[in-house]
C-alpha cells in the first residue's frame, strides 16, 4: 500500500477554505484536473479535463469537523483501491488543509505504478490546494 500526504497551511480562515474545499460535488471549481463533478447520492461523478470519467464513493462528510473521505470506485488511474481524505484545521490565525490517500496500484507491477501515482497525486493534491487558496481569498 503506498501514501500520499499534503498539507498547505494557509492564512485565510478554516470557515473561508472549507467554503472552497467542503462540498465534494464543487470538486471542479477548484481542483484543475477535474473539468466537471456532479453528485448521485453518495457518489461524486467527475470528468478530468483530458475527458476521462472518474467516479468516488464519499464514504464519510463531517461540516462540525470540516473533513470528509472518499473512496475511488473507477477512473483511469490503475487503482485498485484508494481512499482520500480531506481535512480543513484551525492553525494559529489561519488554518491548515491536510489531504491524505492510502492506496494500492493495479496492474502487472503494482510496486512500481505505486511509485508514479505517489509523484502524481502528490502533483494533483498541491495544485489543487494551490488554487483552494486563491479562491478563499476572494
Amino acid at each position: 500500500m503506498a501514501t500520499v500526504s499534503v498539507r498547505q497551511e494557509f492564512a485565510q480562515s478554516p470557515s473561508a477554505l472549507w467554503a472552497v474545499v467542503g462540498d465534494p460535488a464543487a470538486a471542479a471549481s477548484w481542483i484543475p484536473s477535474v473539468g466537471s463533478a456532479t453528485m448521485e447520492g453518495d457518489v461524486r461523478h467527475g470528468v478530468f479535463t483530458d475527458g476521462n470519467p472518474v467516479r468516488e464513493r464519499i464514504v464519510a462528510h463531517d461540516d462540525e469537523n470540516r473533513t470528509y473521505t472518499y473512496e475511488y470506485v473507477d477512473g483511469p488511474l490503475p487503482l485498485a483501491e484508494c481512499v482520500s481524505t480531506i481535512r480543513v484545521d484551525a492553525a494559529g490565525s489561519g488554518s491548515v488543509v491536510s489531504w491524505d490517500a492510502e492506496f494500492t496500484a493495479s496492474g502487472d507491477d503494482p510496486a512500481a505504478l505505486e511509485k508514479d501515482l505517489e509523484i502524481g497525486i502528490g502533483d494533483i493534491y498541491r495544485a489543487a490546494l494551490d488554487e483552494a487558496g486563491r479562491l478563499a481569498q476572494s
